[in-house]
């Protein structure tokens, strides 16, 4: 039996039998989730603040362990631990071959393991999944990292380098601002900035848990609800991230934004929200929002763990064997990650030296 966690309506999920996936493709692999976690976006499906009807298999982060692989699977082999991408990519096709995976040609737009986009892909709460296109997929994962502290490689830790460190490699120093607000993203973009040597890396949000966790990645806390703007002159920050998942935020972000400035807003907008038009063409900013470019960033952002000048566990609220994934889920803290038993062992937690 195969079992899939699988949301109904807010706050009840709930283990359902799944067909246990097989080999369709030569290129595909079956993973084995290990470690797997929460995007923001499951939280707030979870909490019902999204429009997204149940039921459907949820979960789009985890580190899995292959258990087969098609003949046509070059790159990787049965027994190896890899980061599972959230977006359905082919690797072959014009938009792939750009660097554009998080929106390939062959795949329906959006289409994503953890819910019932564009097709039925499982989710990462699962005991088996079937990877197609495993070769552009799959990532492998360092043998010097804990699976349960980077179950997130598979989105939100690679968006949060994706909102602040190419942007910094254009402007080193740059002061950076972020709404959070509603998850995890927000801290991982303040954990990147603050490695790739931003000036001052303001965290903007209301909840006391995570201001202490932006405190701790080297952020300056500041707790407020969203203002017309932020800083005591206008637009200051060369670089803002809204990740408030309200209107408030978004415009304090864009408001907040330097001339030439970039913005991007990680989505948890459900509604159309007026924008300051003639402010925003007035200043000349650059805005970006989108569901982040995801595998093509996988390595770049883990570059930043294993040399150490990440450290994600401090993100990561809890850790609960995978078989409590209903309980843990039906009400979750704000980064927790489910463990299969296995991951405990030398097998899987490689020894690392502790200077």
């Amino acid at each position: 039996m195969n079992r899939a966690l699988t949301y109904f309506s807010p706050g009840k999920l709930d283990w359902r039998e799944s067909p246990e996936p097989t080999l369709l493709h030569p290129e595909d692999a079956i993973v084995r989730p290990v470690a797997s976690s929460t995007c923001d976006l499951d939280i707030m499906i979870i909490q019902g603040k999204t429009p997204f009807k149940g039921p459907f298999e949820i979960g789009h982060e985890c580190i899995g362990e292959i258990i087969e692989v098609g003949e046509g699977v070059r790159s990787f082999y049965k027994g190896q631990l890899v980061v599972v991408s959230w977006h359905l990519s082919c690797g072959q096709c014009h938009r792939c071959r750009k660097g554009l995976m998080n929106t390939c040609a062959s795949y329906p737009q959006g289409a994503m393991f953890g819910m019932s986009v564009g097709g039925k892909w499982g989710g990462f709460f699962s005991d088996l999944v079937r990877v197609p296109n495993a070769d552009a997929t799959l990532f492998a994962l360092p043998a010097s990292l804990n699976p349960s502290h980077v179950a997130s490689l598979s989105d939100n830790i690679p968006f949060g380098y994706e909102l602040t460190v190419p942007h910094l490699l254009n402007n080193p120093g740059a002061d950076v601002l972020i709404m959070g607000g509603t998850g995890s993203i927000g801290l991982f973009a303040a954990a990147y900035a603050r490695a790739a040597g931003a000036g001052a890396v303001d965290y903007v949000d209301t909840n006391k848990a995570r201001l202490e966790i932006a405190e701790k990645l080297g952020a300056n806390p500041i707790e407020s609800l969203p203002r017309q703007r932020i800083g005591k002159r206008p637009g200051r920050y060369p670089i803002t991230v809204d990740t408030s998942a309200s209107q408030e935020g978004l415009l304090c972000a864009i408001r907040s934004t330097e001339p030439e400035g970039y913005c991007s807003s990680v989505g948890g907008h459900f509604n159309d929200i007026a924008f300051p038009m003639l402010d925003m063409y007035a200043k000349g900013l650059h805005f970006y929002t989108g569901r982040g470019l995801g595998r093509i960033n996988f390595a770049a952002a883990t570059d930043f763990i294993t040399s150490g000048k990440i450290k994600p566990e401090i993100i990561v609220t809890e850790e609960r064997p995978f078989d409590e994934a209903p309980t843990v889920l039906s009400d979750p803290s704000m980064k927790p990650v489910l463990v299969r038993p296995s991951i405990l062992t030398d097998v899987y937690r490689p020894k690392i030296e502790v200077p």
